[in-house]
């Protein structure tokens, strides 16, 4: 699938000494921290809080918290929260009745979903799904993870815009989900820009369209990454479709580019799946849907900034670059030269 969305850093970037999830979320986290001491039930009680009704238990006889860290973002699609226990636990919250993902910055998180059972890791992560019982079984001390809370709907509502229809059972997801190598790394990349956005959007006039972008982007990467119940349809066969839904597309993106679309978006204007959508798209026109539309915007900076309509960014962030740097890169490449130089000759 296509997922470039232009967004691949913020535009008020949050500054760690590093760009890795790990640093960006201790940036984005650790001033804010909810916990003020070492008390294991005000952390049970801050936890549950943003997150479910869980039993918490401190293991190996530790009762009180060593530096623990609790910090929770509520965004429109999920909640995500930076937690470090501190000590030994157990976290049991039986049936989450929706979706969650836990991404281990440091340490192992025994962690379990039915009758499935994983070690997360900073290499591997753990997707929990409805209809089973959830536990972890041990946090180790050191382990401190970005705990993320999905809201059901919106993963369904992603999946069926990616099948073309609507789904009649909850998603089984495998529990483990490798962060490793090629998409687990594409994913755990998403998530760092969308907490970097996230981040930002906390000043004021910083808009929250490009946060639930990537949110969106997100929840739809991972059904299309991640192994589960849908995943033999999902990734099978596409039905062939004629030219007549590649032009309703067209006409979309021609009459409005500027518009935050995802490739679900644009396959739900023609009625069919983004699986069939790309494959349209491909066969008709030679580029993926999202291509296309980046093409349409760059066409329309272009054009504004020969008319002078604005300063570079200005003219960028209109038409759906949230990226300068990117939007540089795309427009020289396009165009032969920066954008800088464009408006320069007015």
């Amino acid at each position: 699938m296509d997922w470039d969305l232009d967004v691949a850093a913020p535009a008020k970037p949050a500054v760690s000494s590093d760009g890795s999830l790990s640093g960006v979320a201790r940036q984005t986290f650790l001033g804010t921290n909810e916990v003020s001491g070492a008390d294991f039930g005000q952390f049970r009680d801050v936890l549950n809080s943003h997150f479910y009704p869980a039993s918490v238990e401190p293991l190996d006889g530790q009762s009180s918290l060593l530096s623990p860290a609790l910090s929770a973002l509520h965004l429109r699609h999920m909640t995500i929260a930076y937690v470090r226990f501190g000590a030994a636990a157990r976290v049991d919250p039986g049936d989450l009745t929706g979706y969650h993902v836990n991404v281990p910055l440091r340490g192992i998180v025994l962690s379990a979903c039915g009758d499935q059972r994983v070690s997360a890791s900073p290499r591997q992560a753990a997707v929990f799904s409805p209809g089973a019982h959830t536990m972890l079984a041990r946090w180790e001390p050191d382990a401190t993870q970005l705990c993320i809370k999905l809201n059901r709907a919106a993963v369904e509502k992603e999946l069926a815009g990616l099948l073309g229809h609507s789904i009649t059972r909850p998603i089984a997801f495998d529990l483990g989900f490798n962060l490793d190598h090629g998409a687990g790394q594409r994913w755990t990349s998403l998530l760092t820009t969308l907490v970097q956005h996230a981040h930002a959007a906390r000043d004021p006039g910083h808009g929250g369209s490009v946060v639930e972008l990537l949110e969106r982007s997100l929840l739809a990467d991972l059904v299309t990454t991640q192994r589960h119940s849908y995943s033999e349809e999902l990734h099978g066969d596409v039905v062939s479709i004629s030219n007549r839904e590649v032009a309703q597309v067209v006409e979309l993106v021609e009459r409005a580019p500027e518009s935050p679309y995802t490739v679900v978006d644009l396959a739900r204007v023609a009625g069919i799946s983004a699986r069939s959508l790309q494959a349209a798209f491909h066969r008709h026109m030679g580029v993926s849907p999202m291509a296309y539309l980046r093409q349409v915007r760059l066409e329309r900076a272009h054009e504004d900034l020969k008319l002078g309509r604005g300063r570079v960014s200005e003219v960028a962030y209109h038409w759906g670059f949230t990226n300068l740097g990117r939007f540089a890169t795309l427009y020289q490449e396009r165009f032969g030269e920066l954008p800088s130089t464009t408006i320069a000759r007015i």
